[in-house]
């Protein structure tokens, strides 16, 4: 029997109890349910929520982690007619508490790990278990079990496709809550066209990987749920460690994962067999520096999407045309991957500011007309309003939302990500994309993630590349060298970093992106470029390597450290230059500074000078024009 185009996920889920109540639905560890068991179970919880007063459109917080409780939870809330707002354990307290107020929940749901916490919340409590369910009131301390019989049967709330269903908190500025409001069409327009494209059946066994408290699991979760596919939860030991979750893929059959980007990086490094159950692994979340292997023995497929559009495009949209390791030509893997084509019924448009278009090929923001764009922020109608425009290239009535992404197309169509619009930045006056020079250094074969990020270092912008290698060879000095001249090689001398940060693992938000508002660590100046430390011989090199010092903010500077590796730039040179006059007295070329970028090279030329002095370089004389 077919899905009706405006089925709603409870909908779905019992339509699978009913026609398949044996099939495995979830499972984590020994825990496993099937849909008869879920489809119950969620009954049950759901009657629990309305009995402690969580009426039609209210919201209820879910205050748990990867589990079958709350892939439970969330198909209760929903067919109590309620809104969703997941709720990240492991966030810091004062964050959820921020949400839930700003959502005025009128439950949360938790474990009995969690019940402590969710009290503070001061709404009913509903505790969730292996064993069954409780319930508390704010203030009780004794629970009381909930009946069974006939609370298995599926509630009679009609829903429908308008219905608000999530609130989902993300990122947002000045620590304000950010709550996107998605309906149920939100889902059933992101849901139904991406579990097609992967291609997902029920006989498919689905990761779940990502953070419970983003977005991103209600994309995991419900995409699986959809086409009555199995879901199975990894423990956060196993996800932290590339080798070990590559391990668990293989050892539990797994078919096909989601994984955020800097993961997937990681994951598609490394050896797999041949005879892996994986078909799929796809990658989003964050701009991907590198392209597997061509020999991977699975698909590896890039998403492109967002709370607010749902998923937006795909590298493997369409499948005769998808674009991934495993199709990718030469010309292909000399740039990033892409992000492929907008999925059906989607158009991504590349506009300027005043939303005209820009020339074909040429760098823009990525605005979204789709089917499936949430209504907007909770309480915050400004943003809304700045971030959901009138559709000027669609019906009446209908809304673009600005991604705050830049990109463009190639022209064959396919979709570049450049990153966002705010990591395009300005150093000594020209145009940086970071996500650029990620590119060229993710290029470099012991560089296994990399993020670069600007600093203000006195009067000036640098960059500063914050990596991770490959592999537990020990790493000196010489290899920030050795990555500084493999981006010089490749890039303008403004796209350089000025410094290169090894360290054992990138920072990570509560949604397993990159934190890069917590990069680079103090000590990044530690880490510029050095060459192996000569002493300064004699006054002349002891003083260059002074000046060096006092120009580019650097406790120690040896005889052979280049002032370019050190930070020093073109502009610098020019201070550079002066001083030198100013302190030796001799005239200095400023093509020798720009080629002799050692105190140790520098004092040779000042030396040649002082024995040749007519062999300098130097301007002629200002003449003033005979106009009799």
């Amino acid at each position: 029997m077919g899905i009706p185009e405006d089925a709603t996920l409870p909908e779905i889920v019992q339509s699978h109890a009913r026609t398949r109540p044996d099939a495995l639905a979830i499972e984590r560890g020994p825990v496993r349910m099937t849909y008869g068991e879920l489809n119950r179970a969620a009954n049950r919880l759901a009657r629990a929520l309305t009995a402690r007063g969580v009426n039609r459109g209210a919201v209820v917080g879910i205050h748990l982690g990867r589990s079958v409780a709350w892939v439970t939870a969330m198909l209760a809330t929903l067919k109590a007619g309620a809104v969703v707002m997941t709720l990240d354990p492991k966030a810091p307290a004062e964050r959820a508490r921020r949400a839930a107020r700003a959502a005025e929940l009128a439950a949360v749901v938790t474990d009995a790990g969690g019940e402590p916490e969710a009290s503070a919340y001061s709404v009913p409590v509903v505790v969730v278990g292996d064993g069954g369910l409780r319930t508390a009131a704010e203030g009780e301390s004794r629970h009381t079990a909930l009946p069974g019989g006939p609370e298995d049967t599926d509630p009679h709330t009609p829903l429908f496709p308008d219905d608000l269903a999530y609130a989902v908190h993300t990122s947002g500025s000045s620590g304000r809550p950010k709550i996107v409001l998605a309906q149920h069409r939100w889902l059933t327009g992101g849901a139904a066209p991406g579990s097609a494209l992967n291609r997902t059946t029920p006989a498919d066994r689905g990761a779940w990987l990502g953070p419970a408290g983003a977005g991103i699991a209600i994309h995991e979760v419900c995409g699986l749920l959809w086409r009555g596919a199995s879901i199975h939860v990894a423990e956060q030991d196993v996800i932290t460690s590339p080798p070990a979750l590559r391990d668990w893929l293989i050892a539990n059959r797994i078919t096909q994962a989601f994984v955020i980007t800097p993961l997937g990086e990681m994951l598609q490094a490394l050896p797999w067999p041949e005879d892996c159950t994986l078909r799929l692994m796809t990658l989003g979340g964050a701009r991907l520096n590198r392209w597997a292997p061509a020999d991977l023995p699975f698909e590896v497929a890039v998403s492109y999407g967002s709370l607010e559009a749902f998923q937006m495009a795909n590298t493997l949209h369409p499948w005769e045309a998808r674009c991934t390791p495993a199709t990718a030509t030469a010309a292909d893997r000399a740039v990033p991957p892409p992000v492929g084509r907008p999925l059906p019924g989607v158009r991504i448009h590349v506009l300027e500011d005043d939303l005209a278009e820009v020339p074909a090929g040429a760098l823009g923001e990525l605005w979204i007309d789709s089917p499936s764009l949430c209504l907007g922020y909770l309480g915050d109608p400004a943003l809304t309003a700045s971030r959901f425009r009138p559709n000027p290239f669609g019906a009446p009535g209908s809304r673009v939302y600005r991604s705050g992404d830049a990109g463009r197309y190639r022209q064959d169509g396919v979709l570049e990500h450049h990153g966002r619009i705010d990591d395009v930045v300005k150093i000594r006056g020209h145009r940086v994309e970071l996500g650029e020079v990620e590119w060229v250094l993710g290029s470099h074969p012991k560089v296994a993630q990399v993020c670069v990020v600007t600093v203000r270092d006195g009067d000036r912008s640098q960059l500063v590349a914050c990596y991770v290698t490959g592999g537990p060879a020990s790493v000196n000095a010489s290899l920030a060298v050795e990555l500084r001249a493999h981006v010089a090689r490749r890039l303008p001398d403004f796209m350089v970093p000025a410094a290169y940060v090894r360290m054992d693992r990138l920072p990570m938000n509560t949604s397993d992106k990159v934190d890069r508002l917590s990069l680079p660590p103090a000590d990044w100046r530690d880490w510029r470029p050095v060459q192996p430390y000569r002493e300064p011989r004699g006054d002349t090199e002891v003083r260059l390597a002074e000046l060096f010092s006092e120009l580019l903010s650097v406790e120690r500077v040896g005889a052979d450290d280049n002032f370019f590796e050190l930070g020093g730039d073109s502009l610098l040179a020019a201070r550079l230059r002066s001083a030198v006059e100013e302190a030796f007295g001799l005239p200095l070329a400023l093509s020798t500074v720009l080629t002799a970028g050692t105190p140790g090279e520098l004092a040779g030329h000042l030396e040649s000078a002082r024995r040749e002095p007519s062999g300098t370089e130097t301007l002629p004389p200002i003449v003033p024009r005979d106009r009799s």
